[in-house]
């Protein structure tokens, strides 16, 4: 298959390839119709291409390896994409969640021009699969950019909402600010090394040290404003609050899964294990985000704010996991991703099917009004709370013993007390949803069967993986092994991720 295609296009992984074109047809079909005597578009019509392109995505992405020859190897600097398990493990979550949102939105982009919705919605798929298989820094900013400002298209795209045009404006600000930060670090970072490859410079042993180390926190602060990582998360409750629920949903999901694996792809090299300064920033923002996201999330009464809390607090936990260099490190970040994707993507979906009740007083007596969304979300902050037998339980037992065996008794401090913290406004969601409801409550509409399907697959799946994670951990264990430069497993990791390339390029600056 990869044999077939234009040498500059064999090094691209099929997902990427799949979505590009289908993209480009999508946005020609639309143009055609657009511009013939019907002129309005077709909700039903986008939203199944859309769905049949994420599935073939998804098919290209689990057959690409057992049928295609490896790609050829970039000519200079280092190959645009690692199509290592690492990316496939990513993109797949990515790919699933994406096909999650669409399911709740098929029916709430509504409107003549829902057309564009479905469109920005595969963009924003496209560069998030960019952004976590990029090994070139060329390469994650481009896909950074495509999936930012389809992100704020799709926020600003209901602008009849509340706060929409608001939290798109937000959006654009903080984005284009944390951008620019982070597109000068990687210049400093070329600037030092020579090299375009997307990693961390001091992990290259730099002559300059002091210029690296910029380098890397400044990409590292670019990083943690798309995370929404303490403290560069204020943006986050305002954006998902304004934005429409499934777009929520993939901002706290989706983006967030794409950046994890470029963080962990960018530190690959780097040891982080030691008292080190990228070490020492990626454990203060993991406590703060772990405690503040949680703090954040206390006493709120809107459920998008409350998860976008949430959202922080577990950016915090799957730090812990990258910094717990170890035999349970990586294997615990990636199970933690899928599990933290299914309870998140979960719990939107429920927000979703009783769309118009943002507020956590009008899901009083939901137990009795809906008992079977009340159900699917309660299963859904349990796994975030990490209360058995969900998912979530197994997920923080897992980073629990990472961080053990890498002796991070502060990180797993913070983590044990924000998770009570946690704990707390979790419960108190199942509370509310038990009280019983006011006589002059409104009723609760039907749910879409989207949304449905969704519910219950979900609330399943998270079920029955925290009662036989088994084939989860062996799936995940192994895929990523962060390491110190000049060891065997860094030689090992920097062979999966680089293999073939040439040697870095002289440095510009002496």
């Amino acid at each position: 298959m990869a044999a077939a295609l234009p040498p500059a296009l064999a090094e691209v992984p099929m997902p990427v390839l799949v979505l590009a074109a289908g993209i480009l047809i999508l946005l020609l079909a639309i143009a055609c119709r657009r511009s013939g005597p019907g002129g309005a578009g077709s909700e039903t019509g986008a939203g199944t291409v859309a769905a049949a392109l994420i599935a073939a995505a998804t098919l290209g992405l689990a057959f690409a390896g057992l049928w295609s020859p490896p790609p050829p190897q970039a000519a200079d600097m280092a190959r645009l994409f690692a199509a290592d398990a690492w990316f496939a493990y990513g993109a797949g979550l990515i790919l699933l969640s994406s096909g999650g949102i669409l399911a709740m939105s098929w029916r709430r982009m509504a409107g003549e021009r829902a057309d564009e919705a479905h469109l920005l919605l595969l963009l924003g798929t496209l560069g998030a699969i960019v952004v976590a298989g990029s090994a070139n820094a060329v390469a994650f900013f481009v896909g950074l950019e495509i999936l930012s400002l389809s992100l704020l298209g799709l926020i600003a795209y209901r602008p009849r909402l509340p706060d929409a045009l608001e939290a798109a404006m937000k959006y654009l600000v903080l984005a284009g600010t944390s951008s620019a930060i982070l597109l000068f670090g990687l210049a400093l970072a070329y600037a030092e090394t020579g090299d375009l490859r997307f990693t961390a410079p001091l992990a290259a042993n730099p002559a300059e040290p002091a210029l690296a180390t910029a380098a890397t926190l400044l990409v590292l602060t670019g990083l943690f404003f798309k995370l929404s990582a303490a403290p560069f998360h204020l943006w986050l409750a305002d954006v998902l609050d304004g934005a429409p629920i499934p777009v929520a949903a993939f901002i706290a999901v989706v983006s967030k899964i794409a950046l994890f694996v470029a963080l962990a792809r960018y530190f690959a090299m780097t040891d982080l294990t030691g008292t080190a300064l990228p070490a020492q920033d990626l454990a203060v923002v993991a406590v703060l985000s772990m405690v503040g996201g949680n703090l954040l999330a206390f006493g709120q009464t809107n459920l998008k704010r409350l998860l976008a809390g949430s959202s922080i607090a577990h950016i915090g936990y799957l730090l812990v996991a990258l910094l717990s260099a170890g035999p349970f490190g990586a294997g615990s970040a990636a199970f933690y991703l899928a599990a933290y994707a299914a309870a998140t993507l979960g719990a939107f979906a429920a927000l979703g099917a009783v769309p118009d009740h943002p507020d956590l007083a009008s899901w009083r007596g939901m137990f009795h009004r809906r008992p079977a969304v009340a159900l699917a979300l309660s299963v859904m902050l349990a796994s975030l709370a990490g209360i058995p037998p969900a998912v979530g339980f197994f997920a923080k037992a897992y980073i629990v013993a990472a961080g053990m065996s890498a002796h991070r008794m502060v990180l797993l401090t913070a983590l044990i007390v924000s998770s009570i913290i946690g704990l707390c406004y979790y419960l108190n969601v199942a509370r509310v949803m038990m009280t019983p409801a006011p006589e002059a409550a409104a009723p609760a509409g039907a749910t879409l069967p989207g949304t449905t399907v969704l519910l219950g697959a979900l609330a399943l799946a998270t079920l029955l993986v925290g009662l036989f994670p088994g084939p989860l951990v062996q799936r995940t264990t192994g895929l990523f092994l962060p390491a110190a430069p000049g060891g065997e497993t860094a030689a090992r990791s920097h062979d999966i991720l680089y293999a073939g390339a040439p040697p870095p390029r002289p440095r510009l600056l002496r």
